[in-house]
């Protein structure tokens, strides 16, 4: 069998230019990450191999490699090995002084310390690996290297998220090989790839396959000279570029194989039995083995067949394990055991590592596959409570899954239903609802409640709460839960609270106060911190609506606490969701962006980025449209839909992405995202229809269909009559939306009828909340029709920072000045007006900017020169200019009142437009182009 792998790396420049760019990137202090993607055999490996061989200032390379066990494997399968890696160049005395003196959360990764294991879970772990790498980069650059990411389980792919959203400044580059041909919609990794593509420090580097001239020279390098044109064009036609199939398909010696897997399997038709036999017990591995784990499970010693293999190019030897090369003979030599085979090799690996405590999740599969379901169902039960303990919440739920599908009466300590419940609540924890109803609505069934009412009203408890996040529903089990549970008990108190949480997020209902302040007065009578942090969460929700942002934050600021105390991380999360939600509307948006995205990475390190991290980030995307940072509150908001939230969750992510593409006049990405909202089953008056009604009237009003649109608000109207209860922020958007329909872009009237008064009646003549009063000092203003009440409404939006709505208030004072014959006056406001407009891209507002000067005869002017063209947004070059002066990023933050992350993204940007890699350096174009 001739050589089959290619001496050189074929037509692989420009990527191998970005990861060293990246890498430059890096050692300047500012951490990257590069995804390296592709079908199976398309090179990621190899380049991969290839761009880290070539760096520059000897970077500490620590390599991980995940294994084919996916969503279902042992947490943390990379980063073990990377801290291995990392004790081997350390070694033991230097690692342990890098890790707390008083434990450390990792010691049970790295038993042969013998550390004590510190507590704090997930939240330590991931600081604990945090802070080892950033030490590690402070010595010299640190290169980390996953491997098929694509196999990551859920813990791994989170903690890889979260060092891409945190190495901030270290000099680390993250290099991740991703398979994506094969990847089914929906699966995790694709939603992963998403979500960082968007992010300014990522790289995402999708490998195509090879032309035809870059086959020609792949096999002419394989083979040392010119190969025939026919068989070169032949392979290229069969193998569709792959380098690995035209690796293949050259190995073969000829184009008459009948398939990829006889064409795999060709490649090592022709080794020893032995080292067969090897590649074989390797390949049911389903990932890397270590070489005294392979020696367990083979049959003889295995030291030549693996000089074979690595010979031969079969294997990879990474430090004491070994990996098959390619995935896609791994499966061709995997699937072409016979039964019998294949279930005794998982006995063998089943039986190697039973005694490893750690290994549970991977006994589980092989056990399974050895035709063992008693023992798979055992090893999964405990893999399930090591998860749990870990906040691998995901993987909890898998191996529940498992236990339930392997069932049998009396193989572990607990019944079926119980399962279940735990079931019920690792989807709560994690965000699968319709998972979790499922499992409830099952456990439910085996139960009776004559028998078991607390432990009945608990389940429905926990399948209310899922039911709100699917559609909005589940307030009947609550109530059923409420009468199961009669006496003054802990559980009472959460189960009010849980029903009067139902309440608040779909409608108001008029005994939703009373049952949170029951639970609350049952909960300070029980002395309960959980049950207090519960009535505390709500009743803070619940004054959001009816009494203002103070009263509100202070109750948020007592369930904090109370959560806190009882490591509740779910209210604790809500609350600052819900705070932050309150500094946006109460005039605040820049802090809240700041809060929310500390909230959104405390959400990461608890296994809790879907349930809760998804609804953090769309209260921080609509404060990033309020101040009119419009690209990265859709950045944001795309990123937490990529995490599959739940349905009811989902649709308020899509609230703000459709009103940035509705004002941009992006009308048909609007209406695609309305489609894909759920219909609220609670009707007009839940906050889901109040939020998406002004969307969809501003929708048919820029279509140009305004009798739909006065329609849409009727229908509201007609079902919402004199309903109490209301959000009163909710109603003002919809009476902004109602003053909008009325009036055409020259001020007159449209010809429609004046709705905008009946929704007025609905709202206070004053309000405790800033973004209230600026919606009311615009009704006034299209009332009175003067300039002073317009600048009046100018002056609230700004205090509110809405930079939208300052802009759309500029031009309705514009509008005013000219009929008063003040064109100085329109002309300033227009500019103004104009200039914001062009930072949001909202083509709609800026048409009829330019609409209304052109009528009033008025030219565009501006009191600076006309700026260069770098290719920068207006936003980035106002950074720019910042940043010439020398300012740090918190500096800009405060100037501009955005986040210190938001400048930090706009840096970024502005450095791989410029083409430049420091900031000095992106100083000196602005000084050259006259922005300093």
């Amino acid at each position: 069998m001739r050589a089959v792998v290619s001496p050189v790396l074929v037509n692989r420049r420009t990527e191998l230019a970005a990861v060293h760019a990246a890498y430059a990137q890096a050692r300047a202090g500012r951490s990257g990450t590069v995804l390296i993607s592709g079908e199976a055999g398309i090179g990621k490996s190899r380049l991969t191999q290839a761009a880290v061989a070539a760096l520059e200032g000897d970077p500490l390379v620590l390599t991980g490699g995940c294994l084919e066990l996916g969503a279902d494997g042992t947490p943390w399968v990379p980063f073990l090995a990377i801290l291995r890696n990392l004790l081997r160049e350390w070694g033991r005395d230097r690692l342990l002084d890098a890790l707390p003196a008083g434990g450390s959360a990792l010691a049970g990764w790295l038993p042969e310390l013998s550390f004590p294991e510190g507590a704090g879970g997930q939240v330590r772990l991931f600081g604990e690996v945090l802070g080892l790498l950033t030490r590690a980069a402070e010595e010299r650059p640190l290169v980390l290297v996953i491997e098929d990411l694509h196999w990551a389980d859920a813990s791994s792919r989170e903690l890889f998220v979260y060092l891409v959203r945190n190495l901030a400044s270290s000099a680390v580059l993250l290099v991740a090989t991703v398979r994506t041909g094969e990847l089914p919609a929906g699966h995790p990794t694709r939603q992963l790839l998403s979500e960082l593509g968007r992010r300014p420090e990522v790289v995402a580097l999708e490998l195509e396959p090879l032309g035809r001239q870059d086959v020609t020279a792949l096999l002419a390098a394989i083979d040392g000279r010119q190969p025939d044109p026919v068989a070169s064009s032949e392979i290229y036609r069969r193998s569709t570029g792959n380098p690995l199939f035209v690796e293949a398909l050259f190995a073969s010696g000829t184009a008459s194989a009948d398939g990829l897997t006889t064409l795999l399997l060709n490649r090592v038709a022709d080794l020893s039995p032995s080292a067969r036999q090897v590649l074989t017990t390797i390949a049911v591995a389903g990932g890397t083995v270590a070489d005294d784990l392979l020696a367990k499970v083979s049959d003889e010693s295995v030291d030549v067949a693996i000089r074979e293999l690595a010979g031969r190019q079969q294997i990879s030897v990474v430090g004491s394990q070994y990996v098959i090369r390619h995935d896609l003979i791994r499966e061709a030599v995997y699937n072409d055991l016979l039964p019998g085979e294949r279930r005794e090799l998982h006995k063998r690996y089943a039986e190697a590592i039973e005694p490893d405590p750690d290994a549970s999740a991977a006994l589980a599969r092989h056990w399974m596959v050895a035709g063992e379901p008693a023992k798979a169902l055992v090893a999964a039960w405990r893999a399930a409570d090591r998860a749990e303990r870990q906040y691998a919440y995901d993987e909890q739920l898998n191996m529940l899954d498992r236990v339930l599908e392997l069932w049998t009466d009396g193989l572990i300590e607990v019944e079926r239903a119980k399962v279940q419940e735990l079931a019920a609540e690792a989807s709560f924890a994690t965000g699968r609802s319709q998972a979790g109803v499922d499992h409830a609505t099952a456990a439910l069934a085996a139960i009776d409640p004559a028998a078991e009412p607390h432990r009945v009203a608990a389940l429905l408890r926990v399948r209310g709460l899922l039911r709100c996040r699917i559609d909005g529903t589940g307030t009947d089990d609550l109530l059923r839960a409420v009468d199961l549970v009669p006496e003054e008990t802990v559980l009472r108190s959460r189960v009010l609270s849980a029903l009067a949480f139902t309440e608040f997020v779909t409608a108001p209902a008029p005994d939703m106060a009373q049952h949170a302040h029951d639970a609350l007065a049952l909960a300070e009578r029980l002395d309960d911190r959980q049950a207090l942090a519960d009535a505390q969460l709500i009743l803070g929700g619940i004054s959001l609506h009816r009494s203002g942002p103070e009263p509100a934050r202070k109750y948020l600021l007592e369930a904090r606490r109370s959560a806190e105390a009882v490591r509740d991380h779910h209210t604790y999360l809500t609350s600052l969701q819900w705070e932050g939600q309150t500094l946006t509307d109460a005039g605040e948006p820049a802090e809240a962006v700041v809060l929310l995205e500390q909230a959104q990475q405390q959400a990461e390190r608890w296994g809790r980025a879907r349930a809760r991290g998804t609804m953090l980030a769309q209260n921080r995307s609509l404060a990033l449209i309020r101040l009119g940072e419009w690209d990265e509150a859709l950045d944001v908001a795309y990123g937490a839909l990529a995490d599959g939230p739940s349905p009811w969750y989902d649709a308020a992510l899509r609230f703000g992405i459709a009103e940035v593409h509705v004002r941009r006049g992006q009308y048909d990405e609007a209406a695609g995202q309305l489609a894909q909202m759920i219909t609220p089953p609670a009707g007009a008056g839940s906050e889901l229809a109040l939020q998406r009604l002004p969307i969809a009237v501003a929708l048919e009003v820029g279509r140009g269909d305004v009798p739909a649109a006065d329609k849409l608000l009727a229908d509201a109207l007609a079902e919402l009559g004199d309903r109490d209860g209301l959000d009163p922020r909710s109603v003002a958007t919809v009476y902004l939306a109602a003053l909008e329909l009325e009036r055409e872009r020259s001020g007159r009237r449209r010809q429609v009828p004046a709705r905008s008064v009946d929704v007025r009646r609905m709202l206070p003549e004053a309000s405790h909340w800033p973004v209230v009063t600026a919606v009311l000092r615009t009704g006034d203003a299209f009332a009175a029709g003067t300039l002073p009440a317009w600048d009046a409404a100018v002056r609230a939006w700004r205090e509110v920072k809405d930079t939208y709505q300052v802009a759309a208030t500029l031009v309705g004072s514009a509008n005013v000045a000219l009929r008063n014959n003040n064109k100085p006056g329109a002309r300033r406001r227009l500019d103004e007006a104009r200039a914001l407009g062009t930072r949001l891209a909202a083509a709609p507002l800026l048409a009829e900017i330019n609409d209304l000067a052109a009528r009033a005869g008025l030219e565009a002017t501006s009191a600076e020169a006309e700026e260069p063209d770098l290719g920068l947004t207006d936003r980035e070059l106002v950074v720019l200019r910042t940043l010439a002066r020398g300012l740090s990023n918190a500096q800009i933050a405060r100037e501009l009142f955005v986040s210190p992350n938001t400048v930090a993204t706009h840096v970024a940007r502005i450095l791989r437009k410029l083409q430049v890699t420091t900031r000095t350096e992106a100083a000196a174009v602005a000084h050259r182009n006259g922005l300093s």
